[in-house]
Parts: C-alpha cells; sequence; structure tokens
C-alpha cells in the first residue's frame, strides 16, 4: 500500500537472506491477493509492546486488547473467532524468517514473537499464506529478523510509562566481508492496568550471517525468551465501569490464587540459500523448545506442558518460462515433528498456586506434519499473471494417558481428580487444497487481483487436551445418564474462499480494497466449557460440582467444537495519503492513515443458531490518523481506533444486556528522529478520554450460561502515556 514512487526494485545482487524490505514491497504489490507488508523499524515509534499495536494499521487483522501483553486474540477473517486466552490464534499460521515458530499443531502464539527484534512483518491474508506452504483460514504472519545489514552498530533504548510500564533494550550489529552479526537482549515489565495482571519478560535473540559467494548465504538465528503474565479476573460487562481495574469475584476465590500464564523458550534455526542462475535454493533445519506453566483457575489445578518441535523447511524459487511465457515458480516440502508432555498437579494449600502438590495428569503427544505445497506464476499477455497452486499435508495427532500414579480424589478448589487412564486419542487428517489466482496491472503501479482457494483447520493439541479433561470429569461421575466423546467428535474444518481486490498508488495517494466471501463446514469455534455438558442430565451435587470446575467466568474454560455451516464475508480496506506537502517549509507535509475492515460472520441455516451472527468479532473495525511531518524529523498525530459492537452469545439471546458495546478510543503520537538516526525521541498517549471498554470476553452458547446474569468481560486499559528514546552509535 507505499505510493509507487516510495518503492524500487531490489538490486540484482540483493540478500535473501531475509531479503531487504524494499524487495519486498515491489513483490507484495503484483501478487494475486491480500497481502501487505509492514515495517517496524520504520514505523513511528510508540509503545509497540505487541502485535497489535504494531499491526494496528494493517487492513483485515483484529487482535483484541488484553492491556500491554501478549494474552490478545489474533484473527484475520474469522479465524479463531470465539477463541481466547494463551491458545489463541487459530487459524493464523506464523513464520519467523520463513521457517514456522510455535507449535505446529496450534496457530500463533504471541509471545513467541519479539516485535523489538523485527525488521519487518509480512501480513498474508486468507490462501495467500501458500508461499510459505500454508492454507490456513485466516492466513499467516511472517515476521523478519534485523540483521547486521539492516541494523548496524550499537543502540540503547529505554521507555517508561503508566501503570509501571518499563523497557530497556541492547542492540549491537555489524557486517565485515563476508561476514554479519545483529544480537539484542530487552526486558519488559508492566504492573498492568487491572488487578492481578503484572507482565515481565526477558528475550534475547540474534543472527550471525556469512556469504561464502556471491551465490551463497548462510544464516543462523538464535532466540530466548522467559515471560511471566497474571491473569486477571473477569468482571460482569453491567459493573464494568466499578471493576475495571480492581477485577471482580463475588466469592473472593480468585484473589488468593496466583493466575497465570508463562511461557519460555528456546530457538535455533539454519538458514542457507544457495542461488544457481534463475534458480534459488532454500535449506532450513530448525528446532523449538517451549514451556508453558499456567494456572488458568483454581479448580483447573496447575498446567504444565512443555513441546519441543523440529524439522527442515526445504524451498526452491526459479524463473524461467512455461510454452515461451514468462513464469516464476516456487516449491516446497517441510517435514516437522512435535512431541510434548501435558501434566497437571494439584497445588498446594496456603501456596496461592504456585506450588505443586499431587500429580493427577500425566500425558504424551505426538505429532507428524508434513507439507507439501507449490505455485506458478505465468505471465499470459503482458501485465497479466495467472496464478496456479496447491498444498497437500498429512498430519496426526497421538495423545496417550500415562499417568499411573495412585488414585487422588478432587482436591475441589485445589485442583481435579487424577486420570482413570481413559484420556487418549489417535487420529489422521490430510487435504489437498487448489488456489488459483489472477494479477492484472491495468495501469502502471495499479492492480486488480482475484482468487479462489480450499483451506483447512485441524483439531490442535489444546483442542484435545481440554475436551479430554470434560471427558475426564463428566464421565468420572459414573452417571449413565451422561456419557460424553467429544474428542472423537471433534471434525477437520474446511472452507472455500473467492476474493477480489484492488491497490495501487500514486506519489502521494496509496490504496488497498479486498472482498471476499468464505463458506466453512465444520468450522471449529469454542465456547465455555458447560454449553458441552447436559447438566439437567446431573444430579444437583454433581451439577453444582461441574458448575464449579467449568464455570465460564474463570479463564480457561473454553472448549472447541464444530459448526455445521459457517459464512465468513468482508472487506478489508487501507489507504495512506499526503494530502498537503510543503505546507510550512519544503518537503514537509500532511499525512492521512486509514483503514477499515467490515465483517459479516454468521451461520448458515443451523438447526439451532440459524443465521445468527457468530459472537466476539466486530462488524466494524476502523483506524485512522492524521499528523504532520517536518523533513528535520520531527512528528506529530492524533489517531482514533473504534471497534464496533460485538455480540456475546452463538444464540443471539440476552438481548442488548448480552451485546459489547461499540468504543472509540483517542490517542497522540510526538516525535523526533535525528536526519543522521543517532537519535530518536517518542511521546504516546493511549485512550486520553478514559474510556471504560471491554478488550475482550468469554463467549456464550446462550445467556443462561452466564452465572451473573451478565456477560463476563476483561476490561482494556484505561489512560495511558508512554515515552522513550533510542541513542545508536554508528
Amino acid at each position: 500500500m507505499t505510493p509507487a514512487s516510495e518503492t524500487s526494485p531490489p538490486a540484482a545482487n540483493a540478500s535473501l537472506n531475509p531479503p531487504p524490505f524494499q524487495a519486498q514491497q515491489e513483490r507484495f504489490i503484483r501478487r494475486p491477493g491480500a497481502e501487505t507488508v509492514v515495517s517496524v523499524t520504520q514505523q513511528d515509534k510508540g509503545n509497540q509492546a505487541n502485535l497489535r499495536e504494531v499491526l494496528e494499521q494493517t487492513p483485515g487483522v483484529y487482535i483484541t486488547d488484553r492491556g500491554e501483553n501478549t494474552l490478545g486474540t489474533i484473527s484475520m477473517r474469522g479465524s479463531d473467532s470465539s477463541q481466547t486466552g494463551p491458545r489463541s490464534g487459530r487459524g493464523v499460521r506464523g513464520y519467523m524468517d520463513g521457517v514456522p515458530i510455535g507449535r505446529i499443531e496450534s496457530g500463533i502464539t504471541q509471545a513467541f514473537f519479539d516485535t523489538k527484534a523485527i525488521d519487518y512483518i509480512e501480513v498474508y491474508r486468507g490462501a495467500n499464506s501458500l508461499r510459505y506452504g500454508a492454507l490456513a483460514t485466516g492466513g499467516a504472519i511472517n515476521a523478519v529478523s534485523k540483521t547486521g545489514l539492516t541494523a548496524p552498530g550499537v543502540a540503547l533504548s529505554g521507555s517508561g510509562g503508566s501503570y509501571g510500564n518499563a523497557f530497556g533494550q541492547f542492540e549491537v550489529g555489524g557486517a565485515k566481508g563476508q561476514f554479519d552479526y545483529y544480537g539484542q537482549v530487552n526486558q519488559y515489565r508492566n504492573d498492568g492496568y487491572q488487578f492481578h495482571s503484572r507482565s515481565e519478560s526477558t528475550k534475547a535473540s540474534g543472527n550471525f550471517g556469512w556469504r561464502p559467494s556471491e551465490n551463497v548465504e548462510n544464516r543462523t538465528f538464535v532466540s530466548f525468551s522467559k515471560s511471566e503474565q497474571q491473569l486477571p479476573t473477569s468482571v460482569p460487562l453491567k459493573q464494568l465501569d466499578t471493576y475495571r481495574r480492581s477485577g471482580y469475584d463475588p466469592t473472593n476465590a480468585s484473589f488468593p490464587y496466583n493466575l497465570r500464564a508463562d511461557y519460555d523458550y528456546q530457538r535455533i534455526v539454519n538458514k542457507t540459500v544457495i542461488r544457481a542462475g534463475d534458480t534459488a535454493y532454500e535449506i532450513a533445519p530448525y528446532f523449538m523448545a517451549s514451556q508453558f506453566d499456567h494456572l488458568p483457575s483454581p479448580r483447573a489445578g496447575i498446567v504444565d506442558v512443555k513441546w519441543q518441535d523440529s524439522g527442515i523447511s526445504l524451498r526452491a524459487e526459479r524463473k524461467t518460462e512455461i510454452a515461451g511465457l514468462p513464469t516464476e515458480l516456487v516449491a516446497g516440502f517441510r517435514p516437522t515433528y512435535e512431541t510434548a508432555r501435558y501434566r497437571d498437579w494439584q497445588w498446594a494449600a496456603g501456596s496461592a498456586g504456585n506450588q505443586k502438590s499431587k500429580l493427577v495428569y500425566d500425558d504424551s503427544f505426538r505429532s507428524w506434519l508434513t507439507e507439501g505445497f507449490s505455485e506458478a506464476a505465468i505471465e499470459i499477455v503482458p501485465r497479466v499473471r495467472l496464478f496456479a497452486g496447491a498444498q497437500v499435508f498429512w498430519t496426526n495427532r497421538i495423545f496417550r494417558d500415562e499417568y499411573s500414579g495412585p488414585v487422588v480424589p478432587s482436591g475441589g478448589l485445589l485442583g481435579p481428580a487424577s486420570s482413570n487412564g481413559r484420556r487418549n486419542y489417535d487420529r489422521e487428517f490430510s487435504a489437498l487444497n487448489p488456489k488459483l489466482g489472477v494479477n492484472w496491472e491495468h495501469t502502471r503501479d495499479h492492480f486488480w487481483f482475484a482468487n479462489i482457494s480450499r483451506s483447512t483447520e485441524v483439531p490442535n493439541s489444546g483442542d484435545i487436551f481440554s475436551l479430554l479433561g470434560i471427558e475426564q470429569a463428566v464421565n468420572g461421575l459414573n452417571n449413565p445418564a451422561v456419557q460424553l466423546n467429544l474428542t472423537q467428535d471433534l471434525r477437520m474444518q474446511r472452507a472455500w474462499t473467492a476474493e477480489t481486490g484492488i491497490r495501487g498508488g500514486w506519489e502521494r495517494f496509496g490504496y488497498d480494497i479486498t472482498l471476499y466471501h468464505m463458506r466453512l463446514r465444520d468450522e471449529i469455534l469454542s465456547q465455555c466449557a458447560l454449553g458441552l455438558i447436559p447438566l439437567n442430565r446431573l444430579t444437583p451435587g454433581q451439577r453444582a460440582q461441574i458448575n464449579g470446575q467449568f464455570a465460564c467466568s474463570q479463564s480457561g474454560n473454553l472448549v472447541a467444537y464444530n459448526a455445521d455451516r459457517t459464512i465468513h464475508s468482508g472487506i478489508e480496506t487501507g489507504f495512506k495519503t499526503r494530502p498537503f506537502v510543503d505546507v510550512f517549509t519544503h518537503r514537509d507535509h500532511i499525512f492521512l492513515n486509514a483503514i477499515w475492515n467490515y465483517t459479516d460472520f454468521r451461520f448458515d441455516n443451523d438447526p439451532v443458531f440459524g443465521s445468527n451472527r457468530l459472537p466476539v468479532l466486530p462488524t466494524h473495525q476502523l483506524f485512522g490518523e492524521l499528523g504532520y511531518r517536518h523533513p528535520s524529523g520531527f512528528y506529530a498525530s492524533g489517531n482514533i481506533r473504534y471497534v464496533g459492537e460485538r455480540q456475546v452469545t452463538f444464540d443471539g439471546s440476552g438481548g442488548d444486556a448480552f451485546v459489547v458495546p461499540a468504543y472509540a478510543l483517542y490517542g497522540i503520537k510526538a516525535g523526533w528522529k535525528a536526519p543522521d538516526n543517532s537519535w530518536t525521541l517518542w511521546f504516546e498517549g493511549r485512550n486520553l478520554t478514559n474510556v471504560a471498554y471491554v478488550g475482550d470476553f468469554v463467549p456464550l452458547l446462550k445467556s443462561s450460561d452466564a452465572a451473573s446474569g451478565t456477560p463476563s468481560v476483561y476490561p482494556g486499559t484505561g489512560r495511558a502515556f508512554y515515552a522513550g528514546f533510542t541513542k545508536r552509535f554508528n
């Protein structure tokens, strides 16, 4: 969406490992679908604590607001439209430098992305993610690291602000001869706007590049992270103004416990790019270990999970001719193997949920994911390119209950009873997903594009673990009237999507407009666990026990289920313009940027829900920014972020009391970047009018599932101010 005059073609010998930002800009505008490349380093500086703040000006991306942390849900085109919490991101695949990051069988985990070490981000909406072998419902996000070529020198950065916000970073990078290097370490802390919502993280990453010849590049990436995130309690929607900071729990049962979602990870990737004439080959073995310490609610116990993912990414790109027509080919193959250990512990009385006591679950998980993909771009006539491609995959899910300890009765608030040995799951999934598209440059630097594609989503390990937990609890009651088989009933999601759009720009105006229509079968949605349990068949005592264990107001009590047929349609728009130039002096200008997303996600004549709208995601989402930029490096702007009404219930029950109100947040930015890049100073204000708004919430099947008669929601952050600096020594 960059005006044409600001984009220059890459040099013939430009680095491919990773490619420079300018090269990606040029390539993206000529693609047959909704793709955006976002420079993180060239953005006007601000808090940039998570992907939501970095991508808030990107069309088609919706990330819920859980404060200055990494808990928010990432959604594109309705993916993950009813999920929340640390397992969010279904339907959006995550990559770092073109290699998968995170678990192969899940979506994006925000905690794995360090926005302070990223040069730019590629956003692929829908089927356009095929370039990296993904055909996910929502799309894919690929973050590209800073290197010694793009971030040379030594830099010190620091910032601080409201609610105990503090950040510091040290960076060093450089290049000499055939070698370049980059490394950084940063620490972040935020006490949180809500009670018990403190977040802390320490992250380090770096890469070392070697170019032994003009045609061979090798780069090794390493990264480490330790993050701790307290989980606040939800509050009743009708009392949002009263409890937006203090949290709310009428039984005072959550405040004494350290509800949390703590992530650690370690990752190493070695990536080699070899050029041979018009062909580039890419070989990238990778390994990632991640650990998760989670107390979602007192009754759930301490969830301790350790994953290991290893694989190799093989990819080739070639420029050639087919029947005399200029053609670009890309193909790849990527096998990945994941192992995991899921353990659940009751916690020791008096430890506030911090100390493990009795082991009650001990499960193993294994999964292979083998993906193959290819795409051809053929210029059938001048300025018209036809794209054809496909992805094929096979994957399995093997979950084994390996608990062999003594029978441990339910600890009530201290955690669940021990496993009964029946928490097992073994299934295979496979699919062939084709794609066909076209891109027409009808006028220089102005494009029309269209494509049609198929996508699939497979149940992830979090889905399986949660559903097995329900089966364990309910079937363990030995009530013959209630025996659940939820895991085997959960099916693979399938979808067909058609999209069309226009994009391009003049010197002072850039635009990107996309329309899409998606028809889904067996969409994997999430709801409160109680919605899958026939409570009316339980005895009063059993009902009280299950209601306590799976209360809808508790974080982590969302589980997966299949809808029959659903429809996702929408419009994604983005505009960047400089309406006035040379206002006060030569080369200054006023800029105006905006995005508007419209969504219409609903059931398709469902036997239970009819044609109701799906909950969680708003119909309208808007971000607008108006500002002034001086050639000396000074800038100032004001912005507005608007999120429309959001429905809470799947069946539409509850009336206006179960509709989350729309909100508009006003913000400001100001700063100065020295012409020689030696200093950067910035200031940012958010939610200037201190609006009480809902950042996120748990969807419900029906309004009667709300124990307090009103939805449970998570408040957004109140008025906040931040300021920071970067000092660079070259």
